[in-house]
């Protein structure tokens, strides 16, 4: 952050300047009050800070306020104090919420108020030094307080990448969270399908081969595809890409295994026929699955 004295340097502003400023000062001082009532006038135009002047007792403080600050820019000295004075400005301009537009349009309007104000007044001589130095003025006073916006618009977007990191951090860590559940959800999965080929084996030794033959190829079929899904998501948490047509074949080999059962138990056919369009459907939307994910490779 610069200090002021840097600021004041790279204005060029020299002793010439000072006594320049201290000349127009004494020149503008009987019609200050005039220049603050057109300054003000010309305000209250505008419905964007007229809504700021509507007070009577804050307008008149804000006139008398700055009146004191018209005159401090000819009277000096410019130091740290008059340097803070002007981020007090800027801050209070920031914390009532006016656009930084508006500091910009009231500037310009004073610095040409200012002009017509001193011309005439100043000897023909000396003016070209004294608009010199008055510009030289009006930018530093603007510089600073607009400095104030920029300061605070840098805190609040601080603020907001500080609260966006973070917010981005959970969300990864929770989803990490979440495919670890999934992970552990598959492992039980697989565990569970292994109980129930035993017991669809167990079928055959008590005589019923069919039927647990049947219910057993199913069994594997949905076992098979467990391992893969697992295979897929242990690959997925270690960089690699999402396979969702496993999870459809999931529900394509239910469909299978079911529809085999039902035939050796002799379910309606209402049942198998409904059975046969599910079978129906997970296979198209398998197909159209696995043509899409062949297409990103």
């Amino acid at each position: 952050m610069r200090t002021f004295q840097e600021i004041r340097d790279n204005y060029r502003f020299s002793p010439e300047d000072l006594e320049q400023l201290r000349y127009l000062g004494t020149l503008l001082e009987p019609v200050a009050e005039e220049v603050v009532e057109d300054f003000y006038n010309f305000l209250q135009e505008m419905p964007d800070t007229a809504r700021f002047l509507e007070d009577p007792e804050r307008l008149a403080r804000l006139k008398k306020n700055h009146h004191a600050w018209l005159l401090g820019l000819f009277q000096g000295p410019l130091d740290e104090n008059y340097y803070r004075r002007l981020q007090r400005i800027g801050l209070a301009h920031v914390r009532i919420g006016l656009s930084a537009h508006f500091v910009y349009v009231a500037m310009n309007f004073l610095r040409s108020r200012l002009k017509a104000a001193l011309s005439p007044r100043v000897e023909a001589c000396r003016w070209p030094l004294g608009e010199a130095a008055l510009d030289k003025i009006l930018d530093l006073n603007l510089d600073v307080i607009a400095r104030a916006y920029h300061q605070e618009e840098m805190r609040r977007f601080f603020l907001s990448y500080k609260f966006d990191d973070a917010l981005i951090r959970f969300a990864r860590r929770f989803t990490f969270g979440l495919n670890l559940l999934l992970l552990i959800g598959l492992i039980g999965l697989a565990g569970g399908m292994v109980l129930v080929l035993f017991n669809d084996l167990s079928l055959i030794v008590k005589g019923q081969f069919d039927k647990g033959l049947v219910a057993a190829l199913g069994s594997l079929l949905i076992l098979w595809l467990a391992i893969e899904l697992l295979d897929a998501e242990v690959d997925r948490l270690q960089g690699g890409e999402l396979q969702l047509s496993l999870f459809v074949g999931v529900g394509l080999v239910a469909f299978i295994r079911k529809i085999l059962i039902a035939t050796l138990s002799h379910e309606s056919v209402q049942a198998e026929l409904i059975y046969l369009g599910g079978i129906l459907v997970f296979g198209l939307i398998y197909w159209l699955t696995v043509r899409a994910e062949a297409r990103k490779r």
